[in-house]
């Protein structure tokens, strides 16, 4: 039997709801002492537990068991061009966190027509939609979401560095299948794609090129498509 998950802290003995969380499980939920519910406390576990106490401001959850939970050894960070609507990222950092990246760098490139103060501007909001999607997926942390750097920039020591270059018709990632690889670190363009310098030079850090097939994929499509080629890979 699956129970609604929350985000809480332990306080002494007992985990502790508040805000909104307290709000979701009382007043949406219709939770009541007694109930049953998971817990993540962001610091690797996520509990099984009871609600013992409602109060105006908090609810007090007492744990029964810590929950086993499986996650990846692998790591994924995803540096992402930046779109001229970034909006467009909120929609994309629900799934990204299901598909298990780990890291999300903003990067602002030559195709990129927005400021780094607009998109500092949206870090708290892609943070809050992280953390709300764990519940979901059951992860134990949130994706985290760095400050926006220039594309020239990138700097990673990831044993495995790929690019999805839209004029990339020859290496596809069929071809690192004969290699296992611990963690990786995917580029992905956005609506404008890249210039040519820019793929030279991340080639020149060690990134390796790729093809995403033979049609040019929408940036939120090929965000969905690279991650889960990439998974492949690490999953063998």
């Amino acid at each position: 039997m699956s129970y609604p998950l929350f985000i809480g802290k332990f306080e002494d003995d007992f985990l502790v709801l508040t805000d909104e969380e307290l709000h979701h499980a009382v007043k949406v939920r219709r939770l009541k002492e007694g109930d049953k519910i998971e817990v993540n406390d962001l610091q690797g576990n996520i509990y099984l537990g009871e609600i013992l106490k409602i109060e105006k401001n908090k609810a007090f959850v007492k744990p029964i068991k810590n929950l086993e939970i499986k996650t990846p050894e692998y790591k994924i960070t995803l540096y992402q061009c930046m779109p001229n609507q970034l909006s467009k990222i909120d929609d994309i950092i629900e799934p990204i966190s299901q598909l298990g990246v780990d890291r999300f760098v903003p990067v602002l490139c030559k195709n990129s027509a927005v400021k780094q103060s607009d998109v500092e501007k949206k870090i708290q909001k892609w943070e809050k939609i992280a953390l709300n999607s764990i519940k979901q997926c059951r992860r134990l942390y949130p994706v985290s979401i760095d400050k926006p750097i220039k594309i020239s920039n990138i700097n990673s020591y990831d044993d495995l560095k790929v690019v999805f270059y839209e004029k990339e018709y020859a290496r596809k990632t069929k071809d690192l299948i004969e290699k296992s690889y611990q963690n990786c670190s995917i580029v992905i363009g956005n609506e404008g794609g890249f210039e040519e310098v820019e793929i030279k030079e991340l080639v020149s850090k060690g990134f390796l090129s790729l093809s995403l097939g033979d049609y040019i994929l929408k940036m939120e499509t090929a965000i969905i498509v690279g991650i889960c080629q990439i998974k492949m890979i690490l999953e063998r």
